[in-house]
């Protein structure tokens, strides 16, 4: 009897450290790398007047956004957050390396813009009015019984 107690009683142990194992590792924060971030090691060697487009290309590959109204310099965008359990994710690390090219496609200027460089937009929250009424699933299930045609013929009222 007192075996079979000492028994429960470790398989109880066991499993309350399990539960509390799995709790913390719930809790541990989870790390997500967004973007295309360049090795840095290849980013010194493009050098500003000698490397063209197709060099840079080969070194730390294609970018992750090209300026819009033309095609002279190029951004590879990369962020890194943290989520924990539930919570909104925090942004840890956010970088832009902009490459801007010459007429000649020869790489003219390099920048690197940091988390701290950005700037944080306010949105909107408002919704666009629609026409008609809002109707449940019930509503609109029912209103449409009745309103086929299984024959195909259209009948003008």
């Amino acid at each position: 009897m007192i075996r079979m107690i000492g028994c429960y009683r470790r398989t109880l142990l066991a499993a309350v450290g399990l539960a509390v194992a799995l709790t913390v590792a719930a809790c541990s924060a989870r790390i997500d790398q967004r973007g295309n971030k360049p090795d840095e090691e290849q980013v010194v060697l493009i050098n500003p007047g000698v490397d063209d487009k197709n060099r840079v290309a080969e070194l730390i590959g294609t970018p992750s956004a090209i300026s819009t109204f033309d095609d002279r310099t190029w951004y590879y965008i990369s962020k890194r957050t943290e989520t924990t359990a539930f919570f909104e994710p925090e942004v840890v690390d956010q970088e832009v390396l902009a490459i801007s090219f010459d007429e000649n496609d020869v790489v003219e200027n390099m920048r690197i813009y940091g988390q701290e460089d950005g700037r944080t937009i306010a949105y909107v929250e408002r919704t666009t009015p629609t026409e008609g009424n809002e109707l449940t699933l019930i509503q609109q299930f029912l209103g449409n019984l009745g309103r086929f045609n299984p024959q195909g013929n259209q009948e003008q009222p």
